[in-house]
């Protein structure tokens, strides 16, 4: 290694300063750029040493080329296989095995986020154990789920005492490679370039490998090498094989003998590896094949040799520096040797070894995935390798969608079967390629099936049309799929479902009840409880629309009857804790609607993550409504960081828009909402928060005529003033516009609306929107108080301050300054406690029109930085690092998830200016000893 170090002292002593820095609990990363053979391995050797030294535990790994279709390829390599060193790896090998799966909805994607939450849980258990480096040779080899999980513990290392040092080569082809350190840079990770040794370092580099210095001649022949230390090494290494250097000279300079060169750096490879035993150079071209590392009962089976002849070749290899032992394994020292035998054959012989070594490995029972990669390899399948692929694909769409895809299209190139057909759909849907499932289902269903299997594909083909949002096009695919002759009556109950969920969507609602009972009868019937609950959930979500709430809850209550419990199922695709969830909060039992999206969080990590956005979004908008708001930022933050296949992003930057604006703060959230078309959510029953939300910036920037515009073209024009859930919430707004623009007629209108519903559903939130638009419209200050009361009993702060807020403008007109003042400060202390500056500023405006004003009575606004800004759950959060817990163990304590955790931590750490958990830590048993 000291070789390959020659003239990189700059470069140790910034990776020394890292390793000290990750020691005292400070999380770092750096890049290492350079070409092969550069020494960046020989870095991450440093490294690694470096770490060992400073009591860091290292996880090192290195990507592979032919790896790059696998899943967690990399990261698995570095994690190694020491279940009783490592807990949480034991899980983490058995999802990767797929021994856990998830259900067909969440498919490969759902698989890839159990898999990589459970890697993130587990890294953040080991670091709170100490230290921790992650070191990752190759990253442009990486395969995509790996790089992910890489670039989330990037940005989390504020939080962890963790290393990351991944090397690249210096221009990866653009793709989630060039993304990542794209990302790494923009977020302050340095990249340090290794570049070509100057003239006097290569000449060290020689006189280190030769034990003399180089004349003239040795020096024209590593000129050649460009300054690439592995360059050197091979030329010097293939010069010594030739001719021999003679260390103990006494000539202080040494030639190169004649001055023929050996030509290109493959050349000099050859004539190093001809030094070899012939024994050992064929025992090399074979295992080449296998890729940078293999095992030793891989290397028997493909060789057909027992292990004991194999010992003396493996030996030679090993003392020639062409092999080396890692982890259990053998492995190329250096890939571009390995590259270079490979290449030495000819196309046609090496897809002949290809297959030769996937039935050999296929045969000793090897990983389906490494039996996977070389039958990709070859130019055609043979029936033996169909048949192979048949009794392993249920075990590669887990373990690497992409190859089993590519493999099915193989396969039925050599034997063209429905049964290949079949089974080509549904790994294109496990693999999340819905356009092409699409097609593929399309063109098995021209051919007839049996009626069962054509069930399967009519259901696979309207999933695939409707997760691609040609929900339209799903209501007649679903339709013609139920009624078809000889479908069996549950799996046209489970169409019915789907065509409620399909017309909910749309908001037919008339048709999308019918559709849910017909669905709920159908699986009665049938005994399908899938199809039942379905059908349940899906009439409950129309009943809830419809303001039928508690009719709602009951349904819900009954589709939890019909699967067995309150545990869902990971390939249940409905989510009747959501619906449970908003029946609740609709009815001001904000408590239990909580604890029901918790829950909901929870079973959606379980199962894939599928609708964990979703939950996100609905507690933070209940969090919002209840007025904690920096808990609802959390919840935005953590929706916003998971994936999101419903396309729920765009809500949640509205929401956090509404808080942004009310406190006073331009933010992207709120440049979002102020810029995007205001058709993004047409139709669909989270448009009010975008309207709401762009309102409220026009209306923050002095526009309160151009906020009310919107409102009124959304409310009126658009005819739904009494249709969609929630949308009284944005009347206290509306109300408030109308009357100070003195539209009494839209008053009147949106009085009107907010008694019928309280009519129909008299909880308290409704009433105090009912009184609220009343006393407006009526200038009736007894009415106001009405209302403030009914939105305290509903947990309702902002709503409340609303209330009082125009209730001390109307007693200020009738004359009554003292019970104004006394109003107007009530209202303001509680804005002041949301950190609504913009609320508390429109509201001393408005009373200072009134010739009033609060300067003895204003309440301080709510701290943004310091210990007053925590709010009771960061404060237990914080209480809990202190304690030493880890993420993981701190959302199981909040029984949160771990996302949501992390979250409120970084939270937290902003919060105090501390840029480390240990910082975090001190800091808040300093304040406990105070």
């Amino acid at each position: 290694m000291a070789t390959a170090l020659c003239g990189r002292d700059d470069e140790q002593a910034r990776l020394d300063l890292l390793v000290q820095q990750v020691a005292a609990g400070q999380g770092r990363a750096m890049v290492l750029r350079g070409e092969p053979g550069i020494g960046k391995s020989a870095m991450l050797d440093v490294a690694e040493t470096l770490c060992r030294g400073a009591g860091i535990s290292v996880l090192r790994g290195q990507a592979s080329e032919m790896d790059h279709w696998l899943p967690f390829a990399a990261l698995s390599d570095c994690l190694g296989t020491d279940t009783a060193e490592r807990p949480g790896l034991a899980r983490i090998r058995s999802l990767m095995r797929g021994d856990e799966r998830v259900g067909a909805l969440a498919g490969a994607a759902g698989q890839e986020f159990l898999i990589a939450e459970a890697i993130l849980s587990s890294l953040d258990d080991w670091c709170s154990a100490g230290p921790v480096a992650l070191l990752v040779d190759d990253v442009h080899w990486a395969d995509a789920a790996s790089l992910a999980v890489i670039h989330r513990l990037a940005r989390a290392l504020d939080q962890l005492p963790l290393l990351v040092l991944l090397t690249s080569r210096p221009a990866p082809e653009p793709g989630p490679v060039s993304r990542l350190l794209l990302s790494l840079e923009e977020h302050k990770v340095p990249t340090v370039t290794l570049g070509p040794l100057d003239e006097d370092k290569v000449a060290e580099l020689v006189a280190e490998l030769t034990g003399v210095r180089p004349g003239d001649r040795l020096r024209e022949l590593v000129a050649g090498a460009a300054g690439n230390p592995l360059y050197v090494i091979e030329l010097i290494s293939a010069r010594a094989g030739a001719d021999g250097f003679d260390a103990g000279s006494p000539v202080e300079e040494v030639d190169g003998g004649d001055s023929s060169v050996p030509g290109p750096l493959n050349a000099a490879i050859f004539q190093r590896l001809g030094s070899l035993s012939a024994g050992t150079r064929e025992m090399l071209k074979i295992v080449a094949l296998l890729g940078r590392a293999f095992s030793a009962a891989e290397m028997t089976a493909v060789l057909q040799r027992p292990v004991t002849e194999l010992l003396t070749p493996v030996a030679e290899a090993i003392a020639a520096g062409v092999l080396e032992e890692r982890g259990g394994l053998l492995a190329f020292r250096h890939d571009l040797i390995r590259r270079v035998v490979v290449q030495s054959y000819s196309h046609a012989v090496r897809t002949a070894l290809h297959q030769q070594i996937g039935v050999a490995l296929a045969a000793m029972n090897a990983p389906v995935e490494r039996v996977a990669e070389h039958l990709l390899e070859t130019s055609q399948l043979s029936e033996r390798d169909v048949e192979w692929l048949r009794g392993a694909l249920d075990s590669l769409l887990v373990r690497a969608p992409r190859l089993a895809v590519e493999l099915l299209h193989r396969a039925r190139d050599r034997s063209p079967s429905d049964e290949l057909d079949f089974e080509l759909v549904r790994a294109l849907m496990w693999a999340g390629r819905l356009p092409e499932a699409e097609r593929a289902a399309q063109l098995l269903l021209a051919r007839p099936l049996p009626v069962e299997q054509e069930g399967v594909v009519r259901w696979w083909l309207a999933q695939a049309v409707l997760q691609q949002g040609r929900v339209l096009e799903t209501v007649a695919v679903v339709r013609a799929a139920a009624e078809r002759e000889g479908i069996s009556r549950a799996q046209a109950a489970r169409f019915r479902a789907l065509e409620a969920q399909a017309l909910h969507l749309m908001v037919r609602l008339d048709e999308a009840e019918r559709a849910a009972g017909l669905a709920v009868t159908g699986g009665r019937q049938s005994g399908d409880a899938y199809a039942t609950a379905y059908g349940l959930t899906t009439r409950a979500a129309v009943l809830l629309v419809t303001r039928r709430v508690e009719e709602a809850l009951d349904l819900v209550d009954e589709a939890f009857v019909a699967l067995g419990g309150r545990e869902t199922q990971p390939d249940v695709q409905l989510s009747p804790h959501m619906a449970r969830g908003f029946c609740l909060a609709d009815l001001d039992r904000a408590t239990e609607a909580y604890e029901d999206f918790r829950e909901g969080v929870r079973q959606s990590e379980s199962a894939g993550g599928a609708f964990l956005t979703w939950h996100q979004s609905a507690i933070a908008n209940l969090e919002f409504l209840r007025g904690n708001w920096d808990d609802a930022q959390t919840a935005v933050q953590t929706g916003l960081d998971a994936s999101d296949p419903l396309d729920v992003g765009p809500d949640l930057r509205a929401l956090a828009a509404m808080i942004n604006i009310r406190r006073g703060q331009r933010t992207e959230h709120t440049d979002f909402v102020s810029t995007a078309p205001l058709d993004l959510r047409a139709y669909s029953y989270t448009e009010y928060l975008h309207r709401w939300a762009r309102a409220m910036a026009r209306d923050a920037d002095g526009d309160s005529a151009g906020a009310f515009q919107l409102l009124e073209s959304f409310l009126w024009d658009s005819d739904r003033l009494t249709e969609v859930l929630m949308l009284d919430h944005v009347f206290p707004d509306a109300a408030r516009l109308a009357f100070c623009l003195g539209r009494t007629d839209r008053l009147a209108a949106l009085e009107a609306s907010a008694r019928e519903i309280a009519a129909f559903q008299p909880s308290p939130n409704k009433r105090g929107t009912a009184a609220l638009c009343r006393g407006l419209a009526e200038a009736d200050c007894s009415l106001l108080t009405e209302s403030a009361d009914a939105y305290r009993s509903a947990g309702r702060p902002l709503f409340m301050a609303f209330a009082q807020e125009n209730e001390a403008v109307l007693r200020a007109r009738a004359g009554q300054p003292n019970q104004a003042g006394t109003l107007m400060s009530q209202a303001v202390r509680t804005y002041a406690m949301l950190g609504a500056d913009w609320d508390v500023r429109r509201a001393e405006g408005r009373l200072s029109l009134e010739g009033l004003t609060l300067e003895s009575r204003r309440a301080p606004s709510k701290a943004a930085t310091g210990w007053d800004a925590l709010t009771k759950t960061e404060q237990l959060v914080l209480s809990m690092v202190a304690e030493g817990c880890s993420n993981p163990q701190i959302a199981e304590r909040l029984y949160v998830s771990r996302r949501t955790a992390q979250t409120h931590v970084s939270r937290v750490m902003a919060k105090l200016g501390k840029s480390s958990r240990v910082e975090l830590a001190v800091a808040a048993m300093l304040r406990t000893e105070a």
